[in-house]
């Protein structure tokens, strides 16, 4: 059911993410990383409210768990733009088919970081 949940809260989360990436390279032309990333830091908060509360059921906010979650959070990013980067510079697939892939990875090293480091009462 955790699994489950995590789903839930990842569409939410890049629905977030990726709508702002989209919006940014299609109406502002920006760079595909820097958009990524402004997308990621604006999904970031409600991606810490729903893995805290409904994920993970934590009421209380321990003081560790928001720099744990912030180191996961960085070490998932990483590997995102890697791929992202890896995609759209190195393969020559466009930028948006690229961050699918790119997301894919996030999700699942934000998920494991999340259940063994972060939240893992």
């Amino acid at each position: 059911m955790q699994a489950l949940k995590y789903l839930f809260a990842g569409v939410a989360n890049t629905a977030i993410g990726y709508g702002v990436f989209l919006l940014l390279i299609t109406l502002f032309d920006m760079n595909p990383s820097y958009a990524n990333a402004i997308g990621y830091v604006i999904a970031l908060i409600a991606a810490f409210i729903l893995n805290k509360t409904f994920v993970f059921n934590q009421s209380s906010t321990d003081r560790s768990t928001i720099p744990k979650f912030i180191v996961a959070f960085s070490v998932s990013f990483a590997i995102n733009q890697l791929v992202l980067l890896a995609g759209y510079r190195w393969l020559g697939i466009n930028a948006e088919i690229a961050q699918i892939f790119a997301m894919i990875s996030y999700t699942i090293a934000f998920y494991l970081l999340n259940k063994k480091f972060v939240f893992n009462n």
